[in-house]
């Protein structure tokens, strides 16, 4: 692929969601408490956050887009694997950040508009693309709050890093660890 395809592959990957979680990011940076941030404060924070970075990983790993109902690795336990990730994430910024008013803001997004938006626009599209699979997957495994046990009806499918390149998780990493290393900088500086 030339550099040009590439830049344009890239910027159809832009979306409203992507523009708003780095301005979500931006003015966390900027309403962080103090200037030297508390390790009291950052290390639970990093840590949820490195958590919430690696259940994405794990399920970008095992999401075979649009080819077939992903039943493996954390999504035998819970159905959204990536969201769940993505509100550690918050979590943790807000934390290392000391800002209680966006993780607030994250949450109240998250369960009043976000999650009830996704599971509608998605089931529609699950049912339509796996059917009466789909409805069996989505009666035993909850959204949010996991199984103790694996799905029995699992499929075979192994962790991928091609697929988390696929799904361009790998690019999401990079992004919240280079959100990280501002924030260790602004803990040490």
């Amino acid at each position: 692929m030339a550099v040009k395809d590439t830049v344009q592959y890239k910027l159809t990957k832009v979306t409203t969601k992507t523009v708003l979680a780095g301005i979500v990011g931006i003015v966390m940076f900027f309403l962080a408490k103090d200037k030297h941030l508390a390790p009291v404060w950052f290390i639970p924070g990093a840590v949820v956050t490195i958590f919430g970075e690696w259940l994405r990983l794990w399920a970008a790993g095992h999401l075979r887009k649009n080819k077939q109902l992903t039943t493996t690795g954390p999504y035998s336990y819970v159905k959204n694997p990536l969201y769940i990730g993505t509100l550690l994430i918050t979590v943790g910024y807000s934390a290392m950040a000391m800002n209680i008013w966006i993780m607030v803001a994250g949450f109240v997004w998250f369960f009043i508009y976000y999650a009830p938006y996704k599971k509608k626009q998605e089931n529609e599209k699950l049912i339509g693309s796996f059917g009466a699979a789909w409805t069996e997957f989505d009666k035993a495994v909850p959204d949010y709050l996991p199984r103790l046990t694996p799905y029995p009806g699992r499929g075979t499918n192994r962790w991928s890093f091609e697929v988390v390149k696929k799904n361009s998780e790998h690019e999401t990493a990079a992004a919240v660890f280079v959100g990280f290393a501002v924030m260790l900088y602004l803990l040490v500086r």
